[in-house]
């Protein structure tokens, strides 16, 4: 974990901005944008809403309830599959990805399987939980936005916890940043990386998602590596006024994130 600025943990009075104090990482929430979709495909994939192989005509928007969803550059692709819509990260395809799973699936596998929005229990101090409020309730046009990252707000911690899942053949793992905790009272107390009791995912929608996000890295970057499979998502988010009025129109939060080897995981890198 790293980012900047820093800080001197031992002359903490040197800092004269005491932001830098907070781990943006477990304290900060963000609109994470495209890095969202691969976590809600992989829920349509396994709620057998959509394959791999599901098509649609992509107009380059739609409309739910009283708004206009537009495709980040507002251009249609025409007949497109899935395996499009993650490769192009097409906003209207995961648009429909949430509609044909509909929003009681929806919510099921982000907030209570994925448990997307709520803290981590990483060993670190202060984290908070994410904002998701638009999906408690059944407002067409949130779940619409949720289904390609935006109007809900994550942490990193959480998303990296949620591909964790992706990797993690399926079962949601607590993560840690250390293996032992020993307090002054001499009392040691090991740390472990519980795992669910049964997978947030069927063993092939992990295999099918992993595929498709390698295709995204070979093909939709043209990223691919000689001797590794990476399977890797990129965003780039709107962000948020913090006085809730809209979102900036001069700045964006990029991002990528993704695990290696795809096919037999050993990071995830955020």
């Amino acid at each position: 974990i790293a980012h900047m600025p820093t800080f001197d943990p031992n002359n903490f009075t040197n800092v004269s901005d005491t932001s830098v104090f907070k781990n943006p990482f477990a304290q900060n929430v963000y609109e994470m944008g495209s890095i969202v979709k691969p976590i809600v495909m992989a829920a349509g994939i396994d709620s057998g809403a959509v394959t791999p192989a599901t098509r649609y005509i992509d107009k380059g928007s739609v409309v739910v309830g009283d708004k206009t969803i537009n495709n980040f550059d507002k251009k249609g692709r025409g007949n497109v599959n899935m395996q499009d819509v993650l490769s192009q990260s097409l906003n209207t395809g995961m648009v429909l990805v949430g509609q044909k799973m509909g929003n009681a699936v929806f919510k099921d596998y982000i907030l209570d399987r994925f448990k997307l929005g709520t803290k981590t229990g990483v060993d670190l101090p202060g984290e908070i939980n994410g904002i998701v409020n638009g999906l408690k309730d059944n407002n067409n046009v949130n779940y619409a936005n949720a289904a390609f990252g935006q109007g809900i707000a994550l942490t990193s911690l959480s998303i990296v916890k949620g591909f964790a899942v992706l990797a993690n053949g399926g079962y949601i793992v607590t993560p840690h940043v250390a293996t032992q905790i020993k307090q002054q009272n001499g009392i040691t107390r090991d740390l472990v990386y519980p795992k669910s009791a049964t997978p947030v995912l069927k063993p092939e929608t992990v295999t099918t998602i992993s595929t498709m996000l390698t295709q995204v890295v070979d093909d939709g970057y043209h990223r691919a590596l000689p001797h590794y499979t990476v399977a890797a998502k990129t965003g780039t988010a709107q962000v948020a006024r913090p006085n809730g009025g809209g979102y900036y129109t001069d700045r964006n939060l990029h991002s990528l994130v993704g695990y290696f080897p795809a096919t037999n995981p050993r990071y995830v890198v955020y």
